[in-house]
């Protein structure tokens, strides 16, 4: 352990350790309008993955001092299934979601699952990651490079922080005590893993520009402050149209928005790979909910992701190690995890799900769908410059 810390072991922070284990994966599933051949597209995605290192090894928390492995040297699980003799037009996405493979932050799941589906003139791609390896940015960045490997074109180097060397031990050679059953992790991971999958509703939300032109006009005729974003305004109309559906036993809502701190963390690579994000916290009763304008609930939205986003605030809460970002170890004194009986994620994905924005050809890559770890969520996403929400429920949307 001494010996591979640091380069081919990487320690979460204080703050995903409280978060991760135990957790969903990240999702993305997109359609490659290219055949390949299953060698072919493992080959590249291994190259892309020892290029970057998303190999080494997690060391976790799985209760009060006492760590696990998530391991690590073919730490990514590759699934390539028959062909679906069918086209793209007449397939439902929702049927292939079901076919992609998950994965669990867990002592000895993989940290990484990649399923491939071919149909008539392309693949269907999905992945499921665990939130350990890194963040949405994370992982759209390491499909780009996936995809520069199989068409042989240049890509950026790693970034230099958070860069590990060296090949990872292999788990078969890692004392078993680091690999435990779950019944030997904390109650919290425990229940967290037993309720971790119940049946998720999901649904679609689409705006036009017309919706934020009539919103934007009330605001101003509300209040001339109410200068709001069109994400803003989508979380606004989202959390009024659907509290009451997706949490229906609190009176409190608390929207945590991640902040992506590539764009904020002074001397941060915007290349960084890793969890580079914190939530800004946003609480509404669900009274105010209920009586507040949507321009209203919107600006007061906009505040709290300003306040979040300033830079002396950020500096008092975490700061650059060698392994990462982490969190000052006063900040767990007030930190609260998420919470599936109040909480919502609303997370801003529209620059990551417009595959020309990231240098991805929109005739080549077609991303359908990106999900979080989160059991109830607003993903804003942008699909041939449609903007759309995808919304998750443990509950009925209808």
């Amino acid at each position: 352990m001494e010996e591979n810390y640091g380069k081919t072991i990487l320690p979460l922070n204080i703050v995903e350790n409280e978060d991760l284990p135990g957790t969903n994966s990240l999702e993305i599933l997109f359609f490659w309008n290219r055949e390949s051949t299953f060698e072919e597209a493992k080959e590249s995605c291994i190259k892309a993955t020892d290029h970057y290192n998303f190999f080494s090894s997690r060391l976790i928390m799985i209760d009060d001092n006492k760590f696990a492995l998530q391991y690590c040297h073919d730490g990514a699980a590759f699934h390539f299934l028959p062909q679906i003799d069918a086209t793209f037009e007449s397939i439902n996405v929702d049927d292939i979601r079901k076919m992609v493979v998950d994965v669990k932050t867990l002592p000895g799941e993989p940290l990484f699952a990649v399923t491939v589906v071919p149909i008539k003139g392309g693949r269907f791609v999905g992945i499921r990651c665990s939130h350990a390896v890194g963040d949405a940015f994370s992982l759209i960045f390491w499909c780009f490079i996936w995809k520069c490997i199989i068409e042989g074109s240049e890509f950026p180097p790693p970034s230099k922080q958070r860069l590990f060397t060296g090949q990872p031990v292999d788990f078969d050679q890692i004392d078993k005590v680091f690999s435990p059953p779950l019944s030997e992790l904390s109650d919290r991971i425990q229940h967290r893993v037993q309720s971790g999958s119940p049946k998720i509703y999901s649904q679609q939300e689409y705006f036009t520009d017309e919706f934020f032109k009539d919103v934007k006009d009330q605001a101003k005729a509300e209040n001339e402050q109410y200068i709001i974003s069109s994400h803003q305004i989508m979380t606004a109309f989202l959390l009024k149209k659907y509290h009451d559906k997706m949490l229906p036993d609190t009176d409190k809502i608390i929207l945590r928005n991640p902040i992506n701190l590539r764009e904020l963390y002074p001397d941060l690579d915007p290349m960084y790979i890793g969890n580079a994000y914190f939530a800004s916290l946003t609480e509404f009763t669900k009274e105010e909910i209920n009586t507040m304008s949507i321009p209203q609930i919107a600006y007061r939205l906009k505040e709290s992701i300003h306040q979040a986003r300033n830079k002396d605030h950020i500096k008092e809460i975490l700061y650059l190690s060698d392994y990462g970002i982490e969190f000052k170890a006063d900040v767990l004194k007030k930190y609260n995890p998420f919470n599936i009986e109040t909480d919502i994620s609303a997370a801003n994905l529209t620059q990551l799900s417009d595959p020309e924005s990231i240098g991805l050809d929109s005739n080549l890559v077609n991303i359908l769908y990106m999900g979080s770890t989160a059991q109830t969520s607003f993903i804003i996403l942008n699909q041939r410059n449609t903007l759309f929400a995808q919304i998750t429920s443990r509950y009925p949307l209808i």
